[in-house]
């Protein structure tokens, strides 16, 4: 914080009381005027990741990164859903390999924070028009 970072991201998704010591400790230092996110590296399937991240919900991470398999798409929508209310997003993408994937994970809202691989989405073209889409639809 004193180089100026404002924003801070926890792993989560291993054990749940180990997640809840460290996002407490990351709130005490950073605060709640600063934003906190987490990321579960796809280790939760959806029921899980909506039970696990309302655990979390009181340290007010802004999203879940990656809560579960990175291309069910319906099962993200549910997770966004669940935790619409919590005012947590759900933020995915870096494993899309192309527009389709992207474009059905905006137009259902399941996702909210568009994540973009550029080394994997294959060029230019694929991230321009991801890139259009969130505009568009998000």
């Amino acid at each position: 914080m004193a180089l100026g970072f404002t924003v801070f991201k926890v792993k989560v998704g291993q054990n749940l009381e180990d997640d809840r010591t460290r996002c407490r400790m990351v709130r005490d230092v950073i605060g709640y005027k600063n934003i906190m996110m987490v990321d579960a590296n796809q280790t939760w399937d959806v029921s899980q990741a909506i039970e696990w991240m309302k655990q979390l919900a009181e340290f007010k991470p802004l999203w879940i990164e990656e809560p579960t398999s990175p291309d069910d798409v319906l099962g993200h929508l549910a997770i966004s859903k669940a935790l619409k209310p919590l005012g947590i997003g759900v933020a995915t993408g870096e494993m899309c390999c192309n527009r389709v994937l992207f474009k059905q994970f905006l137009q259902s809202g399941a996702m909210q924070y568009c994540q973009i691989d550029s080394c994997r989405i294959g060029g230019v073209n694929e991230i321009l028009s991801v890139y259009f889409m969130a505009k568009k639809l998000g």
